[in-house]
């Protein structure tokens, strides 16, 4: 190999490493989505339950680490391990839910109100079919759309 060559090669790697550095610094600075002020996909909370129901891999490709609109009927609301309100939105199969953690506190959701949660879907849990628990699909970081 002539000088020139080896000088042309160790630039264009250089130059990669650079891009690369640039990238990465990029990426780990960008922080978190602003779940509550981007818009997001329009859903009905028993259709979405129904797509991961019927066709889990599509519905993953789909709606996995998107921020969703879930429109559906309140079943009730509690309190994970974290003290963050939870609540459930009901779906055409009996003990199974659209669970969305919220962001703050679920001020003013009643059970049996009709709401529009935002938040971004995570996927669906696995539940037991030993127990006949059925998997929850799953929305964090939820914010009421009003």
């Amino acid at each position: 190999m002539t000088r020139t060559t080896k000088k042309t090669i160790l630039f264009s790697l250089l130059g990669l490493v650079a891009i690369a550095a640039g990238v990465g610094f990029y990426l780990y600075n960008k922080g978190p989505v602003d779940v509550k002020h981007t818009s997001g996909t329009k859903v009905i909370a028993t259709e979405l339950y129904a797509t991961f129901s019927k066709d889990s891999i599509t519905a993953k490709k789909k709606y996995t680490n998107t921020i969703l609109e879930a429109a559906g009927t309140v079943v009730r609301i509690s309190k994970n391990q974290q003290n963050q309100d939870i609540v459930f939105l009901k779906t055409n199969e009996a003990g199974a839910y659209v669970n969305c953690t919220m962001e703050g506190p679920a001020e003013g959701i009643k059970e049996n109100d009709n709401i529009v949660i935002k938040g971004i879907c995570t996927g669906m849990g696995m539940g037991d079919a030993d127990l006949g628990i059925l998997g929850d699909v799953y929305l964090g970081r939820c914010y009421l759309v009003k």
